[in-house]
């Protein structure tokens, strides 16, 4: 039998399900507690946990995580040099070994400025003794790569760190945030690259030999190598891939999806199919990347969120805490109200039923309840309004999920679906996530040699002929798209190519702007929805 292994690691269990390939059924399922020390040592705890047959051939491992994501918002990456060409961005960028270098790009791709080498060789002479990787951005790099390349030529010569370029990550304009997820992205290579090397470890020593794979923030997957030169598309792995598997053990093409997990609530929605990116990319803690991404609502509301008597009532904290039931001794959590109440037997109900009289004078029970009702509250203000907006089944995830979304269903009569295997919706949606790579490009007016130029994937081309620009950057979209997705392991691909052009209209006359060319190479009945590129230099 044909199998996908699918595995989870979030910030309070690491979750692993075995999936028959062509049926998509959950053949076995196991939780272990994430081990944050050593990730892999829950990954290996959860997979053991299977009892895996021999007889079974995996054909693939799916990952899906939330570390990039946390070592973001908590602000743990790795010491990052950041060269940047010519001037500043506008607005605050992530902490880094920060030096600046002659050189300038215009907007229609033209060097007006020539890149200091000598500056940059200094720079890296400098920086590199106190950093772990560098990040590289220019404005207007998306337009000609040319300089951000040349430094990078330069860096790699001087030593032997990782080197990300603000181009490779986004096609998009917005130099600040392009610069953003530049350097949170170098930040995030060693993370990423312990974590791997830990995960290919302990599948060596589960006898596990296939291809492995990482959910993106996008939903759709992408190989090991991938993952190690642009670790930032891993932001929001695990909503993405909840979002897959919510949608998939519920049977239905639209609802309401919500993962609460032990951390936090993730909510989004998925309308006809259609998994929705964020506007302008995914936005983690204080910074707003380009990197594509569901659209996912956060709240600080999961199983091991902290309560604590506040003038004596109960009161959610938005921290995270190791539960009464498990010994934890910094208040009560969701998870412990379960415990008492009988809803939920884990651990030890005793312990929670001391830590109830700890925090109250109150009678228990009384305090329980109103307790209760907060958290019950907090999903009403967080999630029913989405559900009001768009009326269709809220489909609850995640092992808390059970017990508090049908108890909403009993208050407010909406619609509630809780499929089986609601805990594991995480791994299963990583296990069933596909293939698709999106690749953009530009024709503008030339007006300098009376012609035209084509911008894609960095690089400036001058045509005469409108139509001969437009070909040759379908040509490449199509190209770059369909090789990115067998670099990605996709068997069998799809690309369609969609052109559209820009004009603005002056009276009765219209006046061509440009012409917008995209390439989406497939293997996936998930759709997304993009948005348009926003302006350079928006702060």
């Amino acid at each position: 039998m044909q199998t996908v292994l699918g595995i989870d690691t979030g910030g309070t269990y690491t979750d692993a399900v075995l999936l028959e390939q062509k049926t998509k059924k959950v053949l076995k399922k196991a939780k272990s507690p994430t081990t944050r020390d050593n990730l892999a040592v829950g990954i290996g705890k959860s997979i053991r946990g299977l009892c895996l047959d021999p007889a079974d051939t995996i054909e693939k491992v799916v990952l899906s995580t939330t570390l990039a994501t946390n070592a973001i918002v908590e602000g743990e990456g790795r010491p990052t040099g950041l060269i940047i060409i010519g001037e500043l961005p506008k607005g605050e960028l992530p902490d880094a070994h920060r030096a600046q270098v002659k050189g300038k790009v215009n907007i229609k791709g033209k060097e007006v400025i020539p890149l200091d080498t000598a500056q940059v060789i200094e720079a890296c002479a400098a920086i590199a003794p106190q950093v772990q990787a560098f990040a590289v951005s220019g404005m207007m790099s998306v337009r000609n790569a040319s300089q951000e390349l040349a430094v990078k030529d330069i860096i790699k010569k001087q030593c032997a760190l990782p080197v990300v370029c603000g181009h490779e990550l986004s096609s998009q304009l917005g130099f600040h945030d392009r610069t953003v997820t530049t350097v949170l992205n170098a930040s995030l290579i060693p993370i990423l690259e312990d974590f791997i090397r830990a995960v290919e470890v302990t599948l060596a020593d589960q006898s596990i030999d296939a291809p492995v794979y990482m959910v993106k923030g996008d939903g759709n997957l992408a190989s090991l190598s991938f993952i190690r030169e642009k670790p930032i598309e891993s932001i929001l792995s695990g909503p993405a891939a909840s979002i897959i598997g919510a949608l998939s053990l519920a049977g239905c093409g639209d609802g309401v999806v919500v993962d609460m997990g032990g951390t936090t609530t993730d909510s989004g929605i998925v309308l006809d199919n259609t998994l929705t990116l964020a506007p302008i990319g995914a936005r983690v803690g204080d910074w707003q990347t380009q990197i594509d991404s569901a659209q996912i609502n956060t709240c600080g509301l999961g199983g091991d969120t902290q309560i604590i008597a506040v003038d004596g009532h109960p009161t959610l904290t938005g921290r995270r805490v190791l539960p009464a039931c498990r010994g934890g001794r910094d208040g009560l959590t969701p998870t412990d109200l379960l415990h008492y109440t009988g809803d939920f037997e884990g651990w030890d109900r005793e312990l929670v039923v001391g830590a109830v009289d700890a925090q109250t004078d109150k009678a228990p029970d009384a305090y329980v309840d109103e307790a209760a009702a907060q958290i019950l509250e907090t999903i009403r203000t967080e999630v029913l309004s989405l559900y009001e907006a768009h009326p269709v089944p809220i489909i609850a995830i995640g092992a808390p999920a059970k017990t508090w979304y049908e108890k909403i269903h009993e208050e407010t009569g909406c619609t509630v679906i809780v499929p089986e295997h609601y805990e594991v919706a995480n791994a299963v949606g990583a296990a069933m996530a596909a293939v698709e790579e999106r690749v953009t490009a530009l024709v503008r007016p030339d007006e300098e040699n009376d012609g035209y130029v084509a911008h894609v994937a960095g690089q400036c081309r001058s045509f005469k002929d409108k139509a001969e620009a437009v070909d040759f950057v379908k040509q490449e979209t199509e190209a770059r798209a369909a090789a990115a997705a067998k670099a990605q392991g996709a068997p069998d691909i799809s690309v369609q190519v969609f052109c559209d052009d820009i004009v603005e209209k002056i009276g009765w006359r219209e006046r061509y702007i440009e012409t917008r060319v995209k390439a989406v190479a497939k293997a996936t009945t998930l759709k997304l929805k993009m948005q348009e590129e926003k302006d350079e230099r928006r702060p």
